[in-house]
């Protein structure tokens, strides 16, 4: 009998202590999540930096070039129609937005100066392109990078560049091009979801 009792008693004992070890484990977690959205909140509120109109233009310029490497490097390498496609839209798409930009800020007078934003967008690409050339699956790949690239230029264009831009016929442009983006977006997020 106390034999019995006394395995019950470790039972709970074991019990006891794999749940306050899990409770534990849970807080842990708990506690790195919630750093870890501090520390994105921080980085989130960082970023909603004044830009000057010469940075805003050079952001956006860094993120037309970004699309159109992109889009060259994956092209080849694409095997459905739908992807090429897409990818030469990109080209098409970004390579007009990027002359129309350069010839705004020419007549704007605005000379392209880079920011912390330029500079992450950059980087950002740069790795993507760098993925692409070496992918075994490039179209679910730049498909997919097509939808977090379009993602993070929108949330750009919404939250640092037309809020920075003060010059009526640069907010204009950049609100047709956050249509353009969005639209991109739409259509990468269609493709993304017929290849699952």
């Amino acid at each position: 009998m106390k034999a019995i009792q006394m395995k019950k008693m470790m039972n709970c004992v074991a019990v006891s202590g794999a749940l306050i070890f899990a409770a534990g484990q849970t807080m842990a977690m708990n506690q790195q999540a919630t750093h870890a959205g501090k520390q994105h909140s921080a980085v989130s509120s960082d970023s909603r930096v004044n830009l000057t109109e010469g940075q805003v233009i050079k952001v956006l310029s860094t993120a037309n070039n970004g699309e159109i490497k992109q889009a060259k490097t994956a092209l080849p390498k694409l095997k459905t129609q739908e992807a090429r496609n897409y990818a030469q839209m990109m080209i098409t798409d970004h390579t007009a937005n990027e002359k129309k930009a350069q010839a705004l800020a020419n007549r704007l007078n605005l000379k392209p100066q880079t920011s912390s934003i330029s500079t992450s967008l950059q980087n950002d690409s740069d790795k993507m392109v760098t993925m692409l050339s070496r992918s075994a699956t490039p179209d679910k790949d730049y498909m997919t990078s097509q939808v977090e690239v379009h993602r993070k230029v929108v949330t750009m264009l919404d939250k640092q560049l037309i809020p920075n831009a003060k010059n009526a016929e640069l907010k204009n442009m950049l609100t047709q091009t956050r249509t353009a983006v969005a639209a991109h977006l739409k259509k990468a997020e269609q493709i993304v979801a017929k290849m699952k």
